[in-house]
């Protein structure tokens, strides 16, 4: 019964699913794949003809070799692997209908499965992301198209500066905000759309400066650009945000500003459009903070660090500086017995008190797993950075409160001293990384029940996490 039930729920999966054994046979081959692959159908007395068979048989010559290798990968070393469209667009050979040319774009995901008696099996899961692909294009074609007309917008305000009547009407109609103001910055015209943005309706008898709209924490960095535009003549670009004060909404703006000019050349003011920007920037400003920090913890993540080593290296000189690498004992047994929300409170307890710790001007980041890195941008003999290394493990081993109970592990930590133990980001590193290992495995050596995480499960972890 547990058979029927597991080939249905495989056949009625909206992905596929093949499972092959530690020879490489196929055991399991789900109803997507036979739909989109030209392999032989199922016959009336075999069932699927598949199964029993290697890969390369039932597609030969066909299957991408990265996918070849990333299966014996994990049949061989229990390694995950996932395969990205954007770099393996179409690893196997399915299509969309038998009549199609063209492959469908894949995601694959290729998983090693423990079986009984200490065997492992593969398991691959492939996704049909064409319509993903499709959906990407043409929101760049959105883009180039949005781009195209914001620069017919700057062309339309140098021509509405020609002739006041048309201006004003084109300016009514205009799906942006436009607003003119004196030298001063004060508004002598606002169209609806700026009015509706900023939440009032203007009363042109009084004069008011247009960046009183501006939100408190970005108005005197606003204020200071435009003065200095205004000052020199200059065209004004701003992206701020803006408060409105009927909902008092905030959000974000970007205006841009071209000088008035008078018969005899002088700058008399500015014509400004105003353009929401609101889901575009908000969207840019997770994806540059994705880019840079951790997303559990709130470190920096590698690429920042290795950005801020490489700075340390160039600027130097003389002086000498540290590396390093934490890696924590015994947390894969939290996430075990507790769960991974428990790890990943005690992830985040961690990080706080390393950020307590450390001085300003020193850089700490988690690379993946349970490792954190740590640049001491000062430091003097072997005996200071022992000390920091001690107060390190001192604080990681303070009992952490996941809810139910409190959990104590302990760290393992290798350092690396520059000029000392490299002139280089990557030998300091991988001397850090080198000597962290080092003491980790002393404990092992010595008993330490703390020290639980295997060497594979280090493999695993800097697997996972793209180490």
């Amino acid at each position: 019964m547990q058979h029927l039930f597991a080939d249905h729920l495989a056949n009625v999966i909206a992905c596929g699913l093949v499972v092959l054994d530690r020879d490489g046979r196929i055991q399991l081959w789900n109803r997507w794949m036979s739909e989109r692959c030209r392999a032989p159908d199922k016959d009336k007395n075999n069932g699927c003809p598949m199964l029993g068979q290697k890969l390369v048989d039932v597609l030969p010559g066909e299957v991408d070799q990265r996918v070849l290798l990333t299966i014996r990968e994990a049949l061989d070393f229990g390694f995950a692997s996932l395969l990205s469209h954007a770099l393996h667009p179409c690893p196997f050979p399915l299509y969309a209908h038998p009549s199609a040319s063209e492959r469908i774009k894949q995601s694959v995901t290729i998983s090693p499965v423990n079986g009984d008696g200490g065997s492992r099996w593969c398991l691959i899961q492939i996704n049909d992301v064409t319509s993903l692909v499709q959906r990407e294009h043409l929101l760049r074609q959105q883009t180039r198209q949005l781009s195209e007309k914001l620069n017919k917008l700057t062309v339309a305000q140098e021509q509405l500066r020609r002739n006041e009547q048309r201006f004003r009407e084109l300016a009514r109609q205009a799906p942006v905000g436009i607003f003119e103001t004196d030298l001063f910055g004060r508004v002598v015209f606002a169209n609806e759309r700026w009015q509706h943005m900023v939440g009032r309706i203007w009363d042109h008898n009084w004069a008011e400066n247009w960046y009183d709209v501006v939100a408190g924490e970005d108005r005197d960095q606003i204020i200071s650009g435009w003065r200095n535009s205004t000052a020199s003549g200059n065209r004004y670009h701003g992206e701020f945000r803006c408060t409105n004060r009927s909902s008092m909404r905030k959000f974000w703006v970007s205006v841009d500003g071209m000088p008035v000019h008078t018969s005899d050349g002088a700058v008399s003011g500015y014509i400004c459009t105003a353009q929401d920007i609101h889901e575009v920037k908000e969207t840019s400003l997770r994806n540059a903070h994705q880019a840079t920090f951790d997303a559990l913890t709130g470190l920096y993540n590698r690429t920042p660090f290795n950005e801020q080593l490489d700075k340390a290296l160039e600027n130097a000189g003389d002086r000498q500086f540290c590396v390093l690498f934490v890696d924590l004992d015994g947390f894969k047994q939290v996430n075990d017995e507790h769960g991974h929300e428990a790890g990943d409170m005690v992830l985040k307890a961690v990080s706080r008190r390393l950020r307590r710790l450390l001085r300003p001007d020193d850089t700490i980041a988690r690379f993946g797993g349970d490792e954190f890195v740590v640049l001491l941008a000062q430091c003097g003999q072997q005996a200071d950075i022992d000390k920091v290394v001690l107060r390190v493990q001192r604080a990681v081993a303070q009992p952490i409160n996941i809810g139910s109970c409190h959990v104590q592990l302990h760290c393992s930590v290798g350092t690396a001293m520059y000029p000392r133990d490299g002139a280089d980001a990557s030998a300091l590193l991988n001397g850090a990384d080198a000597q962290m290992y080092k003491a980790k495995f002393g404990k092992r050596e010595g008993g330490d029940s703390d020290a639980v995480d295997t060497g594979d499960d280090r493999s695993k972890t800097k697997q996972a996490s793209g180490s």
